[in-house]
C-alpha cells in the first residue's frame, strides 16, 4: 500500500507548531528558548549561564522547562507563557503554499503544542492560516502535561473525541511521536538538517515509532491532498 492510499481515509490531522509549520532557521523558538533561560535565572536567582544548566535538566527530567518550574519552584504557568512569548511574531512569514495544502487535507486539523494557545494564535496569523484549524489543543488543556507524556495524548483524545487509528501526526520532535505510535496513529517526521537539530529531536536508534519521514511538509501535504482530488 503506498503513502496516499494509507492516508486517504483519516479522519484527524495533527499537527505540530513549532519548527513544524514554519523553519527553526527563522529564530522564533530561538527567542523564546533565550527568555526561558532569563525566566529560570530570575526564579533561581543565578547566572544565566548557570540558569541555562538548571533549564537544560528541567526539560530532561519533566518534559518541557515549564513543567519542571511547576514541579520544582511551584511558578504560576502563566507568568512563565507571558514572559517567554513575549517574542518579535514578525519573524514569522506568510506560507501561502502550505495553508493551501492544509486547506485541502479532507478531516478535522488540529494544532497539538506544549505552547499556549495565545502563542499559536499569532502564529497562525502571521503565517496565514489560522482559520484551516478546527482545534487548537494547548498545554493547559493538557492540565499542563506535556508531550510526551502519554496523559497528554489521552487528554486530548478525550476532549476532541478522535479516534487514534483514523489520525496522523506531525511532528519536527521525534520521541514526541511514540506514545501517539504506541496508542495507534500514524506518525510523521519531519526530518531536520543533522547538523541543525538537537540530539533530542532525533529518534533513538533502532526505533520503529515513525511510519513516514520528510523534509518538506508542503510538498509532501500536496502531493497527499493532489491524490485525495482524484480520489
Amino acid at each position: 500500500m503506498n503513502v496516499q492510499d494509507s492516508l486517504k481515509n483519516k479522519d484527524f490531522w495533527i499537527f505540530d507548531l513549532d519548527n513544524t509549520l514554519y523553519p527553526s532557521s527563522n529564530g522564533l523558538m530561538s527567542d523564546v528558548s533565550d527568555r526561558m533561560t532569563k525566566f529560570v535565572s530570575m526564579v533561581t536567582g543565578t547566572s544565566t549561564e548557570e540558569a541555562l544548566i538548571e533549564q537544560k535538566e528541567l526539560f530532561k527530567n519533566h518534559g518541557t522547562t515549564l513543567r519542571g518550574l511547576m514541579v520544582k519552584h511551584s511558578i504560576d504557568p502563566w507568568d512563565f507563557l507571558k514572559f517567554v512569548h513575549n517574542v518579535d511574531y514578525g519573524l514569522v512569514k506568510r506560507n501561502h503554499k502550505l495553508g493551501n495544502a492544509i486547506k485541502a487535507l479532507k478531516g478535522t486539523k488540529i494544532i497539538y503544542t506544549n505552547a499556549s494557545s495565545g502563542h499559536a494564535k499569532k502564529v497562525l496569523e502571521r503565517l496565514g492560516f489560522l482559520e484551516q484549524f478546527d482545534f487548537i489543543f494547548d498545554v493547559s488543556d493538557a492540565a499542563w502535561i506535556p508531550k510526551p507524556n502519554l496523559r497528554s495524548y489521552q487528554t486530548l483524545m478525550k476532549k476532541i473525541k478522535l479516534d487514534p487509528l483514523s489520525s496522523v501526526m506531525i511532528e519536527d520532535i521525534a520521541p514526541n511521536l511514540k506514545p501517539a505510535s504506541d496508542i495507534g496513529m500514524t506518525t510523521v517526521w519531519i526530518k531536520q538538517k543533522i547538523t541543525e537539530a538537537p540530539s533530542w529531536t532525533l529518534p533513538e536508534k533502532n526505533s520503529d515509532y515513525i511510519d513516514h519521514t520528510i523534509d518538506d511538509l508542503t510538498a509532501w501535504l500536496e502531493s497527499l491532498t493532489l491524490k485525495q482530488k482524484k480520489i
